[in-house]
């Protein structure tokens, strides 16, 4: 797996899916850290700086408020000569390519030091809801024994009455532990989230004048990276054809800059011992799909037949999922320059578990991804129950 780390230089803002116009509303509100937010960056970053080698205006390719979008392409595709078709290919522009092949599968926070991923917490694993602060592990109840119950088909339970969300960051050891073993991580294995909310207050400008507008006063929340005894940072797993070159990227709802490099690059299968973890799956015909990053699957479980196809098995039952709080993702469209339509996603962190028919097959690729118009699951990782 090929992999950046990405050090911001400043405070970031990753706006939450809330509209936000000031004197409406005076909070502009933090959001989710979404792949598709650093692989836009990156693409940009990309994008630009062969425009400044090669003398090309970044607005010729942007479709202009009055032009069609059939004109527009048509217009970029007169421009384009072979060098610069692999450019427009590589990040996906419309007129020539309707996806990138520059993707990003993950970002993760991590620090700068050690440079290993720290994974959301999985929504199996809570807590006890009194002194002992326990951690525990959600088990699922099959279908039959709900039947009984009249409870429905799908939950998971707790031997505990009381218990809550447990929040923060798990260390890929735990992740790793998790799911070869299916045993919840320890106390020292888990991290309180590395960075702090801090507000910030602005006011509205007029374009033309650059003046302060009366009454349009707001206040953003900004991410700011907490620095304890190494500064923090993101890994971002990533794919791509063209060289991603180091410097500065800029990230967020301002472009605030951050420092960006490749770094070692590092064999998933064997971290995981993959090999292993799919024998003992496949003997005991059961498995569990956790999320690393947020997903889009115009519902709240993965899509059944395409989950079985990229699996090779014969047959795919869903007995319990946890799919946690829905979250909402938009952005906007460069090239189109429009909105992105705002869609319900599925965060980070959620768990479903599967029994099955066959056999998972041997030459399964890590970490699992399925990507197209209607799906977008970039990170997933299977897992003993």
């Amino acid at each position: 797996m090929k992999r950046l780390f990405i050090e911001p230089l400043d405070v970031l803002m990753f706006r939450s899916e809330r509209p936000f116009i000031a004197r409406e509303s005076h909070v502009a509100k933090l959001g989710v850290i979404s792949p598709l937010t650093f692989e836009g960056a990156i693409k940009s970053k990309v994008f630009l700086e062969f425009c400044e080698k090669k003398g090309y205006s970044p607005s010729d390719f942007q479709r202009k408020k009055d032009e069609s979008e059939e004109s527009f392409k048509e217009r970029v595709k007169k421009m384009s000569n072979k060098e610069l078709r692999k450019i427009l290919e590589a990040i996906g522009h419309p007129a020539v390519n309707s996806t990138s092949s520059i993707q990003v599968l993950g970002v993760f926070f991590s620090q700068k030091e050690k440079k290993e991923e720290h994974f959301p917490i999985p929504n199996d694993i809570v807590k006890s809801d009194d002194e002992k602060d326990e951690i525990l592990k959600l088990n699922p109840v099959l279908k039959d024994e709900l039947r009984i119950t009249g409870m429905g088909e799908y939950a998971c339970f707790s031997t505990y009455s009381k218990i809550k969300e447990k929040k923060g960051l798990m260390s890929f050891d735990a992740l790793i532990s998790y799911l070869r073993e299916g045993k919840e991580p320890d106390k020292s294995e888990i991290i309180e989230n590395p960075y702090k909310i801090e507000m910030r207050t602005g006011i509205r400008l007029k374009k033309e004048t650059k003046r302060a507008v009366e009454g349009y006063l707001y206040t953003a929340e900004f991410l700011r990276l907490k620095d304890w005894k190494e500064n923090w940072g993101f890994v971002v797993w990533y794919k791509a054809p063209i060289d991603i070159p180091n410097g500065i990227v800029r990230l967020g709802g301002e472009g605030k800059g951050a420092i960006c490099g490749k770094i070692k690059e590092i064999d998933l299968i064997e971290k995981l011992k993959l090999q292993e973890l799919i024998e003992e799956i496949n003997r005991n015909k059961e498995f569990k799909l956790y999320l690393a990053t947020p997903s889009y699957f115009n519902d709240y479980r993965p899509p059944k037949d395409r989950l079985k196809k990229e699996l090779g098995v014969d047959s795919l039952e869903l007995i319990a999922a946890l799919p946690g709080k829905p979250i909402y993702v938009g952005g906007y469209d460069f090239a189109m320059n429009k909105e992105k339509p705002l869609r319900k996603w599925v965060n980070a962190g959620a768990v479903y578990y599967y029994k099955f028919e066959g056999k998972i097959r041997e030459d399964l690729p890590m970490p699992i991804k399925i990507l197209d118009k209607n799906i977008d699951m970039r990170c997933a990782f299977i897992g003993r129950w």
